[in-house]
C-alpha cells in the first residue's frame, strides 16, 4: 500500500463534541509520527464533525458515515485503515504519549502476537474514583482472565490490519460488548498480550453513550455469555464456568468489595488521588 503509515489510528464517534478535540490532540502529542487517524462519524446530530473540521488537521480522514451503529462504525474504521497496526481509542479517552511508539516497537519484535492491550489511568466520574489498571500481559493468563472478566482495556488495544485478510473484523450484528466478542474470535487463533504500563487515560462518564444506553445488569448478563464462551474456546476448566455465574451478581455488590474482588481476581489497580 503505498505510502501507507504504520500506525492507523481508528476512532468512532457520535455526538462526542464535547471530547473529540481532547481525543484527537492526544494523538497529535504522539512520540511517534508515523500514523493516520480515521474517524467514522456514527451520524452524529451535534457538530462532532464539523469540531473536526475545524481542527483542520491533514492527519484526520474524517468518513461521515451515516448511523452504522457502534459496531458497524467500527468495522468500517478498519477497513478504511491503511497502517500495518490499527490502533483504537474511544472518542472520550486520551492516549498517553508513548502509546503507539510503544505498541508498534512492541509488535514489530513479536509477530507471533496479533493483538495488543495495555494498562489503562480510569477516572471514573460516577463514582468519583480514580485508578491505574493493570491486566495480564502473558497469553496465558490473558484467556484464564476471559472467564471472568474483559482482559484488556479497548481504549489500548492495537491489533495487525492483516486479520482482514483472515476475515476477522468488528462484528456490525454484536449490540454491544463488540469488542471482546472480536477478541475472542481473535484469541482462538491467534497468540495475544497486554503491555504493562498505562497507555491510555479512559473517562468513565455516567452520561456516555455506553452507559446511557444500556443497564448494568443487561451488560453484565452480555458479559457473561461472553465469558462462558471464552471458556469453551480456550478449553479452560470446567470449573471456571462458576466466574461467569457469578458475574450476574457482581452489580449488586457495593464498590469496596468490588474492587477487592478485582484485585483477588487479577486486576492489580493503585488508586490515585481524584482530581490530580
Amino acid at each position: 500500500m503505498a505510502d501507507a503509515p504504520l500506525v492507523s489510528v481508528i476512532l468512532t464517534t457520535y455526538n462526542e463534541s464535547d471530547r473529540i478535540e481532547i481525543a484527537l490532540h492526544s494523538i497529535f502529542a504522539q512520540t511517534m509520527t508515523d500514523y493516520e487517524v480515521v474517524v467514522v462519524d456514527d451520524g452524529s446530530t451535534d457538530d462532532t464533525v464539523d469540531v473536526m473540521r475545524r481542527m483542520g488537521d491533514a492527519r484526520v480522514h474524517v468518513v461521515e458515515a451515516g448511523r452504522l451503529g457502534r459496531g458497524g462504525a467500527l468495522k468500517r474504521a478498519v477497513e478504511e485503515a491503511r497502517g500495518k497496526y490499527v490502533a483504537n481509542l474511544d472518542a472520550d479517552d486520551e492516549a498517553c504519549p508513548d502509546r503507539l511508539a510503544g505498541q508498534s516497537v512492541y509488535l514489530e519484535g513479536h509477530p507471533e502476537v496479533v493483538w495488543l492491550g495495555g494498562g489503562e489511568e480510569m477516572v471514573d466520574n460516577r463514582r468519583g474514583e480514580r485508578f491505574v489498571r493493570r491486566y495480564p500481559t502473558d497469553d496465558a493468563a490473558i484467556r484464564r482472565q476471559s472467564a471472568k472478566c474483559i482482559p484488556y482495556s479497548h481504549s489500548a488495544v492495537m491489533f495487525r490490519r492483516s486479520l482482514l485478510e483472515e476475515g476477522l473484523n468488528y462484528d456490525p450484528a454484536q449490540p454491544y460488548l463488540i469488542d471482546f466478542e472480536f477478541f475472542l474470535r481473535v484469541a482462538s487463533k491467534h497468540p495475544v498480550a497486554n503491555l504493562d504500563e498505562p497507555v491510555v487515560r479512559r473517562n468513565v462518564r455516567g452520561e456516555s453513550y455506553f452507559q446511557s444506553s444500556f443497564s448494568t445488569a443487561r451488560q453484565n448478563r452480555r458479559l457473561a455469555v461472553l465469558c462462558a464462551r471464552a471458556i469453551r474456546r480456550f478449553g479452560l476448566p470446567v470449573s471456571c464456568y462458576v466466574f461467569p455465574m457469578a458475574r450476574l451478581a457482581y452489580p449488586l455488590l457495593p464498590g469496596w468489595l468490588k474492587r477487592r474482588i478485582r484485585h483477588s481476581q487479577g486486576l492489580r489497580e493503585t488508586e490515585l488521588a481524584v482530581g490530580n
